[in-house]
């Protein structure tokens, strides 16, 4: 199995959402995927110009010649695509969308209907190949996953890949934080490592593994007092403009 896994996040390997993307790989690794980890900020990626060159002049090839496009080609054979994004703003990061953004060359301007929705056609060979996602956000919720999931569901849809689920890690601002502070985040850890096994060996991810990343790690009460704290002392106390200084 070969797997491009792209790290999203503006802050590369320091990430809180790459403590799960380089656990997942470890795991996928261990079974015997042949894993391409790609970090997306590290990139010279150009934009999309839109145009759609790469559909009327050029079937297939972008005006650009930077390491996106090269991405893109090794994507196109890659038998899963493991799409790890903080959110940040509802949906996945801009380095991201970048990189997706220019996967539109591998699909064609032709639509066809399937399960009585219109997509575009694309090569055969991606038939049976499938997306996963991987995503932390700094909101306690798991409800602020659900703009990114429907994205990405639907990015799956459009390049004719099977959407595997998603691993995901509300509070995840803190994953870190905590990790240095004496709470125990390796069963989350663990957890995504298992998921990473579980693709290759099974072609699917457990609901017990996904539960297991999802798990609380303190109240949410704790969760706003410890990362007030934080930013308290990161900012610097400033009474009536600091949220939960200490005016007394």
């Amino acid at each position: 199995m070969k797997m491009i896994a792209i790290d999203g996040s503006p802050h590369g390997a320091r990430g809180n959402t790459a403590l799960l993307l380089d656990e997942f790989i470890q795991g996928a690794r261990a079974e015997g995927a042949d894993v391409e980890r790609v970090s997306a900020a590290s990139l010279n990626a150009e934009n999309c110009c839109g145009r759609m060159v790469c559909w009327y002049r050029t079937p297939g090839l972008c005006i650009h010649a930077d390491d996106v496009n090269e991405l893109v080609d090794r994507m196109a054979w890659a038998d899963v695509w493991v799409l790890s994004t903080p959110v940040h703003l509802g949906g996945m990061t801009e380095q991201m969308v970048r990189v997706m953004e220019r996967t539109v060359r591998l699909l064609s301007p032709c639509f066809e209907i399937h399960d009585s929705r219109t997509r575009h056609i694309t090569s055969p060979y991606a038939s049976g190949k499938s997306v996963v996602l991987i995503s932390t956000c700094g909101y306690y919720e798991e409800t602020a996953f659900s703009p990114l999931v429907s994205q990405v569901e639907d990015l799956s849809w459009s390049h004719h890949r099977r959407f595997v689920g998603a691993l995901l890690r509300p509070h995840g601002l803190a994953l870190r934080y905590m990790q240095e502070n004496g709470i125990d985040v390796r069963r989350v850890l663990d957890a995504a490592r298992i998921g990473g096994q579980e693709l290759v060996r099974d072609g699917a991810l457990s609901a017990t593994t996904l539960e297991a990343i999802r798990q609380p790690l303190l109240t949410q009460e704790e969760f706003v007092l410890m990362m007030n704290a934080a930013f308290e002392r990161r900012m610097g106390c400033q009474p009536g403009r600091t949220p939960g200084c200490d005016t007394g």
